[in-house]
């Protein structure tokens, strides 16, 4: 008692009524000094999703010593002072942006780099902006992560758990595989603010590319009421000799026949989303057209009666490949599409070798189609941290292998992209690659290329065999 005597507010309840009164109203009740610095830990649960692990003593004294230093802002939502906040210069100064503290932070605020670079650019869109759901939280989580308390943090940072897939990736240079190396985890799209105008999903549906790829990997199915066929349907000849008896002509399609009709084909379209799709003029930038040629043939896909699903997909390094969830194979394509594609969130890098592993096996155990294929929409050639050049072209091609072998046909369209042929060749190969100026060229370009696709995923099988 002596202890705390010197610590005592004043506001001592007598009685159990005493205490609710107190509790009710607005009086201040601070804590004794020793007690610490109290810091709001809701706002961890508010704003760290993803399904985390908590981190260990190590690693919160890491983030605590990077977070040293910081400005303590009063007002959480002014979004002006958190632009003059040194917060933002640690994230993007040349010498921490590309570490793992500024990796780890960049993807909690969903972000991309400064407000500050952002301005000075003039660019709208571009990769140094950052999205507002960065300015509204980064006093939040600045004041959680010094708050003491154990931090939970995204999973694709800890490992394979909580609900990400682990897969490996080529080392061409050793000729072997780095197995559980990368990491995958599918979310919901969440951006803030469009990145893209909507009007580019509201086109009709574009019936030459329709009737171009109407013939693809069409099944047989029994039909009844032909006029022609190598069965007889018993109840329709009854009806016709009844017809026939009382005087009247009567329907003659009394056969039932087997036709190709039946959509064999399962479609996975793979959205390139990384922050480079973002260059060129407002308008009639590689991401615009890019969304529009998806939209397109996911729509189209969904018209022939094809099992579809798309996803928009972008990478922070090997940890963190992101499946942004479109449409699965078991969803309507409508509303709830439109929607989601709308919040698409466009930045990082392209870590295509994980990419289409994760694909693959999404067509392989869910499509439920003797036909699979996996469409690619990309800006061209596959990059990432550690992830670039040989190695990466070569990871690329060996998970085209993979997919190839597993009976998955895989194509990479190339729209409106400025790489040039020798370099989408050098990371798709020869056969896997189709470089489109706009998505108008569909109709008459890619029904071709999707049978090729097709007849090489089916030669590797059967050679496999």
């Amino acid at each position: 008692m002596k202890a705390i005597e010197p610590y005592r507010t004043g506001h001592c309840s007598r009685n159990a009524e005493d205490s609710l009164r107190i509790t009710r109203s607005r009086a201040l009740l601070p804590p004794p000094e020793w007690y610490g610095t109290m810091q709001p830990w809701a706002v961890l649960l508010r704003n760290l999703r993803g399904g985390g692990r908590k981190t260990d003593a190590r690693k919160l004294e890491q983030l605590e010593a990077r977070l040293d230093g910081l400005q303590q802002e009063q007002a959480e939502g002014d979004e002006d002072a958190l632009t003059r906040n040194p917060f933002w210069k640690l994230l993007s100064s040349p010498l921490g942006k590309d570490g793992f503290f500024a990796r780890f932070m960049r993807e909690i605020f969903d972000m991309q780099s400064s407000p500050e670079q952002a301005a000075d650019t003039g660019i709208e869109g571009s990769s140094e902006m950052v999205s507002g759901r960065a300015s509204r939280h980064a006093l939040d989580i600045t004041k959680a992560l010094r708050s003491g308390m154990s931090v939970a943090i995204p999973s694709a940072f800890v490992g394979p758990e909580g609900g990400a897939h682990s897969y490996p990736e080529w080392d061409a240079g050793k000729a072997r595989y780095r197995f559980d190396w990368t990491n995958v985890e599918e979310v919901a799209p969440g951006s803030d603010e469009p990145v893209f105008d909507a009007s580019l999903l509201d086109p009709a549906p574009d019936q030459r590319l329709q009737r171009s790829l109407a013939g693809l990997c069409l099944g047989f199915r029994r039909h009844a009421g032909q006029t022609n066929g190598d069965e007889l349907v018993l109840d329709r000849l009854i009806r016709l000799a009844v017809d026939l008896r009382s005087g009247h002509s009567g329907e003659e399609r009394i056969y039932s026949a087997s036709l190709r009709t039946r959509r064999d084909l399962g479609v996975l379209i793979l959205l390139d989303v990384s922050s480079s799709t973002l260059e060129g003029d407002a308008g009639d930038r590689v991401v615009d057209r890019q969304v529009r040629a998806a939209w397109k043939l996911c729509q189209t896909f969904d018209r022939l009666g094809d099992r579809v699903a798309m996803y928009g997909f972008h990478s922070w390094g090997r940890t963190l490949v992101r499946f942004q969830h479109l449409k699965a194979f078991d969803e309507r394509f409508g509303a709830a599409t439109r929607d989601r594609m709308s919040r698409l969130s466009v930045a990082g890098y392209t870590r295509s070798g994980a990419a289409i592993r994760h694909g693959t096996t999404l067509l392989d155990t869910h499509s439920g189609t003797p036909f699979k294929l996996l469409l690619l929409i990309s800006d061209g050639y596959p990059y990432d941290d550690q992830y670039e050049g040989e190695y990466a072209d070569q990871d690329t091609r060996k998970a085209l292998e993979e997919a190839r072998a597993r009976g998955v046909a895989c194509l990479c369209l190339s729209v409106g992209s400025d790489t040039d042929a020798a370099r989408l060749e050098r990371a798709w190969g020869s056969a896997n690659y189709l470089a489109m100026g706009s998505s108008s060229e569909m109709a008459s370009r890619l029904r071709e290329a999707i049978e090729q696709a097709i007849g090489a995923a089916a030669r590797k099988t059967r050679a496999a065999v």
